[in-house]
């Protein structure tokens, strides 16, 4: 029974008096309105929520960017396995995952370079110096074409070959690779050899594989020589013949050495413009690893390099965005490269993007889609190769600090074993 309440007119008495039962929809009312109260509590709270993080983000750029998370490109341009990865800034974005990795790096490359890299240490270098005579520094390496012999045929192209062979000199013989171009090739490829022979020509760097001898007699074919071992081959075909099974402590080895190289050549201001495994040398027996120039490469591996209709082969999946965009090399764009390489060695020698039109990679990378992280590429190194694609150019690490990054990866890995 249900008590109410009634006020009398006359007096200030009351008296308790039944009355009727309040009906269904008055509960129903009731219970709207609190759930409306408590709905508007709660999006009050979360609004709160989301705009101190947003200026704690616009406070923070820096943490903003290496923060990111990164998602699965979802395009009708790509079938099967995912090969690209979206940066997404969008705070709660589905399906995404974010590699605190990326975030771990930062001091790492925001701060100057630490007591590791000290003695490669460089800044980002512009602008590459060249001689008035591209050819300069292999004619001051020029022998006779009798001191150099081609014994066995290691690589052909369409107009390139590499032999192994040797090189006599006052009476000693030394084990060289030598380059050369056939009969069918035209003035224009045989300069060509010689031109990207000669970059890293003078050079002396235990991680560089500079040329040693040169043959320009001008009657016959250019031959460019380069010291080596009887194990030594080219790295991308020692990742995908199938014969051989570094370990991942292997491959960061071979890393560590690259990059060694790379602050090398940065520290004396030059620029390679094409760090690919394509362009290394290792010694199956010991794993040393060589940074080697792209004299050939468009002939021996014609599937890494693109003609975007201007009659001229790059390196397309190697090349960086502003690369791409503007045709500007720098130190950065050298470190980009880079972070491919990394890719390479992670996967076995696949080819980056090869379910991308090279025709549409350059938007693909402007819209932020990057290669995705190889299995089973642990995170520290995939994080190392997303810091390298990062835009813009000042935010990418430089060799040294890749270089220092590497060497302790390395040596942690070396504890587990």
């Amino acid at each position: 029974m249900i008590l109410g309440i009634r006020t009398q007119s006359k007096n200030d008495s009351v008296r308790l008096e039944e009355g009727p039962a309040p009906n269904g929809d008055g509960v129903l009312y009731v219970a709207v309105t609190c759930a409306c109260a408590l709905i508007l509590v709660v999006v009050s709270v979360a609004s709160a929520v989301y705009i101190r993080n947003s200026k704690a983000r616009s406070q923070h750029p820096r943490k903003s960017l290496t923060c990111c998370s990164y998602s699965a490109a979802g395009t009708g341009a790509l079938t099967g396995s995912a090969v690209l990865v979206k940066v997404d800034n969008r705070p709660g974005s589905a399906n995404s995952g974010s590699y605190a990795t990326i975030a771990d790096l930062e001091p790492l490359y925001a701060r100057p370079c630490g007591s590791r890299a000290s003695y490669y240490a460089a800044s980002h270098v512009t602008l590459l110096s060249q001689s008035s005579d591209p050819c300069e520094k292999a004619r001051a390496v020029s022998v006779p074409r009798s001191a150099l012999q081609c014994r066995s045929l290691v690589q052909e192209g369409t107009f390139g070959r590499v032999y192994r062979g040797g090189l006599s000199i006052a009476g000693r013989e030394q084990e060289v690779i030598i380059k050369t171009v056939t009969d069918a090739a035209s003035a224009y490829q045989a300069s060509l050899l010689v031109v990207e022979g000669s970059q890293l020509a003078g050079l002396a760097h235990g991680n560089v594989a500079a040329l040693a001898a040169s043959c320009l007699d001008g009657c016959n074919s250019p031959m460019l020589a380069y010291a080596c071992t009887p194990s030594e081959l080219n790295l991308k075909v020692y990742l995908t013949d199938g014969k051989h099974h570094p370990v991942t402590r292997d491959l960061v080895n071979m890393a560590v050495q690259v990059a060694r190289a790379g602050a090398y050549l940065h520290g004396r201001g030059i620029l390679h413009r094409d760090i690919a495994a394509r362009n290394c040398l290792i010694d199956t027996s010991t794993l040393r690893t060589r940074l080697a120039d792209a004299a050939l490469s468009r002939d021996l591996f014609p599937q890494d390099y693109h003609c975007l209709g201007d009659n001229e082969n790059r390196a397309i999946g190697w090349m960086a965005l502003e690369t791409l965009q503007h045709g500007q090399y720098s130190t950065a764009s050298d470190a980009w490269s880079f972070g491919v390489f990394l890719w390479e060695l992670a996967t076995m020698g696949q080819q980056p993007y090869a379910e991308v039109d090279p025709f549409e990679l350059m938007v693909f990378l402007r819209d932020g889609y990057r290669l995705s992280q190889p299995r089973p590429c642990p995170d520290e190194l995939f994080a190392l190769m997303a810091v390298c694609w990062l835009n813009p150019t000042r935010d990418r690490p430089t060799m040294p600090q890749l270089l220092a990054y590497l060497q302790e990866f390395y040596d942690a890995l070396g504890g587990f074993i």
